[in-house]
């Protein structure tokens, strides 16, 4: 299964980045992704959700402000706290970005029965609600130690 889906994701990166613009690579889509769901984050929130570090983070965030898609912003507050917000420009890349996405897809799923693919998708959405579980992680490791 680890085998599949790696072939998976790394095939669908290939022709993502074959088919759309070299612009923005798609850990940047998913920071802008997030922050158009969410709205401001800090560059912990983004290193948590995406699993990469903070200093990663802080890396892709200065590229995406300087191609100005993103904006920084102190707080009054806590001036240590830095907030990213998405500008105008992110949230018109990031819906070309992703009806190019959804073109790609819609060409190899329009290949299945719509029942297929609905099946599909339950099943990925079962999956991925298991993987946020993170309940079952710590029980199995709980019961392994003892």
């Amino acid at each position: 299964m680890d085998h599949v889906f790696s072939r998976l994701i790394n095939r669908f990166r290939y022709l993502f980045n074959k088919y759309t613009s070299d612009d923005i690579t798609g850990t940047q889509l998913s920071i802008l992704r997030i922050l158009e769901k969410k709205g401001a984050s800090n560059t912990s929130y983004l290193a948590e959700s995406l699993g990469v570090t903070l200093s990663a983070i802080t890396a892709i965030v200065s590229r995406l402000s300087r191609m100005g898609l993103v904006t920084r912003e102190r707080r009054e507050k806590d001036r240590r706290q830095v907030w990213i917000n998405i500008t105008e420009k992110g949230c018109k890349i990031l819906r070309e970005a992703e009806e190019r996405r959804y073109f790609l897809l819609g060409i190899f799923f329009s290949r299945f029965p719509q029942k297929d693919r609905e099946y599909l998708l339950h099943i990925l959405q079962e999956v991925v609600h298991l993987f946020e579980r993170e309940d079952i992680l710590e029980e199995d490791i709980i019961e392994e130690e003892l």
